[in-house]
């Protein structure tokens, strides 16, 4: 009976053992002073820094509400498997002078990620849009500014989010492989100039699957001939007009 016991008791510790690996780390932006209605960009590159560096896998949370995000560069490579979950309404800077560079939130060098949560990137773009109707008489050109850029990202997926309102690309995907995007949402109106919903290049094994596209551009764009296994089983996808 006690050798049964023993043996019991000693299963169970793996168990815990085992599923307490499986278990990502959570970093839940709100313990690093994330408030909703308010800009959370130091909370969440320091919720991401410790996430990337913490052993075996980590998951970033935005929780449910409206909050503003700066422009964030989340990158790799990780020790482990990324997981940025958005539950929440992550808000843009409105004006394309408060961008430092032409990507809002640019996901780099990392493998494994996953991006979810049900929650949505708004990018302001109505002004950038009034912008694109002025031909010669804006002093300078306008700028690119994409809500979400994926570089160098492998064997990933990002889905059941929305991009909303972007500046001008809702996506920009380069050097990536085997990326596929599921359920997910594009939404602008058909006045929205050059807002790409899904813009690729040099990549390889992009899926876009049962995802709805509503957008005053192209649906998706392919940008160079450098891309190989490309799959396309894009549902529920329309193009405003």
């Amino acid at each position: 009976m006690g050798s049964k016991a023993h043996v019991f008791t000693v299963y169970l510790l793996l168990l815990f053992a085992f599923t307490s690996k499986a278990l990502p780390n959570t970093f839940d932006v709100m313990k690093y002073g994330a408030k909703a209605g308010s800009d959370i960009t130091k909370a969440l590159l320091s919720a991401w820094k410790e996430g990337c560096a913490a052993a075996g896998s980590g998951k970033v949370v935005v929780p449910k509400g409206k909050y503003f995000l700066g422009v964030v560069d989340l990158i790799g490579p990780c020790k482990g498997a990324m997981h940025l979950q958005v539950e929440g309404t992550l808000v843009a800077p409105a004006k394309a002078s408060q961008h430092s560079k032409n990507s809002w939130v640019t996901l780099r060098y990392l493998d494994r990620l996953t991006v979810s949560g049900g929650g949505a990137f708004d990018g302001q773009g109505e002004i950038a849009w009034e912008r694109s109707y002025c031909g010669d008489r804006c002093k300078t050109p306008l700028p690119i500014y994409q809500n979400l850029r994926f570089d160098f990202v492998t064997n990933s997926i990002v889905e059941d989010v929305t991009s909303i309102d972007s500046k001008q690309f809702h996506v920009n995907v380069l050097g990536s492989k085997s990326l596929t995007f599921q359920r997910f949402s594009v939404k602008a109106p058909g006045h929205s100039l050059n807002t790409d919903g899904i813009h690729i290049g040099r990549s390889e094994g992009i899926n876009i699957i049962n995802s709805n596209i509503v957008t005053g551009d192209d649906c998706w764009e392919q940008a160079s001939t450098n891309c190989w296994n490309m799959q396309l089983n894009m549902q529920l996808i329309q193009q405003d007009s």
